[in-house]
């Protein structure tokens, strides 16, 4: 009789890959992701899906390559198939909810959050995540309780205490929320979202000194590497907060780290002004291209360089070239050259009568320009 020998067979192709090939390709998709070369990150994600159709791991990279390029819905897809495929993969949920968020859908979201944690309770970014969709619906209790969670499992977390203090703010509480951005910023010194919130409540206490030393020393820990934007979006907030010595700093520092950024050359130019540097201004604002979008602001910082230099003609006929390339300006120019017409040459009151006016006209079609970004289509 012939014994039996076990009969060993060869895996078919069409079988996943083995687990350690598997393992390196999302290590190199997110090591990728983490450079920012997200079209290559991409590729190594799409490869392993194809390899093993059944990958969650896959499905996760390529929708967070997706989420990074502001196509949601898509990453969207990603993430809902990625848990179809690991119901026990919280990571899943929670990048599921976090785009649901960012598309509105909070209930939605929320559901997302709750299955995540369900999985994991001790998940910190399902909790985030919980407490933003809470607060989204005004539900500001149940929202703190989450967030309040999240510090107790990580208090060096940054994102719930940012949250916190904006919620401490919109109940009138300000010490609280001093409080929680200064242990933000304690826990990460060099974030420039901290530092500009809480500089913006020092402002409002009156504490100006104290919210440009918060500002300087976000930008004082700053590696040659950082993010080029981040010198940009101070300048912004001090600008916007009238810390006029310091915007010009930060724009200065943003202009040699990005020099062709148009809407940072145009800051500086009204720091400069505001710090009575008008050569300088001048100088900056003559280098900004002349295109029909800016136009109008150029125009008007030109104006407002001619008026502190009590140039009130050249002021004048740069604040009517302003007018003049606004949209629906018919008005307006009317106004402007019946009072031309009755004035006698009395440059320095039409000046100073129609300052104020084409300034108000620019912030109303700025907030216009923003509001139609906000409200252009997403990318499909």
């Amino acid at each position: 009789m012939t014994q039996w020998q076990p009969t060993v067979k060869k895996l078919g192709h069409d079988l996943a890959p083995p687990l350690q090939d598997e393992r390196e390709r999302v290590r190199k998709g997110r090591a990728l992701f983490r450079e920012g070369r997200y079209d290559e990150a991409h590729t190594e994600f799409e490869a392993l899906r194809v390899s093993n159709p059944r990958s969650a791991n896959a499905q996760l990279g390529i929708g967070a390559v997706l989420w990074r390029q502001d196509r949601l819905e898509e990453a969207l897809a990603c993430f809902t198939e990625a848990r179809n495929l690991d119901p026990l993969l919280p990571q899943a949920y929670v990048f599921e909810g976090q785009v649901l968020v960012k598309l509105g859908q909070f209930d939605r979201a929320i559901m997302a959050f709750q299955n995540a944690l369900n999985l994991d309770p001790k998940s910190v970014r399902a909790m985030i995540g919980l407490g933003q969709a809470l607060l989204r619906q005004q539900r500001d209790d149940e929202a703190l309780t989450q967030l309040q969670a999240a510090l107790r499992y990580d208090p060096r977390k940054v994102q719930p205490r940012l949250l916190i203090a904006n919620l401490y703010r919109e109940h009138g509480q300000p010490e609280a929320a001093l409080a929680e951005l200064r242990l933000a910023l304690e826990c990460e010194p060099g974030h420039v979202r901290v530092a500009i919130s809480l500089a913006r409540l020092q402002v409002a206490k009156g504490e100006r000194d104290a919210a440009e030393q918060t500002l300087r020393g976000v930008m004082a820990r700053w590696p040659e590497d950082e993010d080029r934007s981040a010198a940009a979006q101070l300048g912004r907030a001090a600008l916007e907060l009238e810390l006029y010595p310091f915007a010009e700093t930060a724009l200065r520092e943003a202009l040699r780290r990005d020099p062709d950024r148009t809407s940072t050359r145009l800051r500086l130019v009204e720091a400069l002004l505001a710090n009575g540097r008008l050569e300088d201004a001048e100088h900056y604002a003559q280098e900004l291209p002349q295109n029909s979008q800016i136009a109008p602001l150029v125009h008007k910082l030109l104006g407002d360089i001619h008026y502190q230099r009590q140039q009130f003609q050249s002021a004048v006929e740069q604040y009517r070239a302003t007018v003049l390339h606004l949209p629906d300006h018919e008005q307006l120019l009317s106004d402007l050259e019946s009072e031309l017409a009755a004035s006698d040459n009395a440059w320095e009151e039409l000046a100073e009568g129609f300052q104020p006016v084409i300034a108000n006209r620019i912030a109303d079609e700025a907030d216009r320009f923003r509001q139609n970004r906000r409200n252009r289509p997403r990318r499909a």
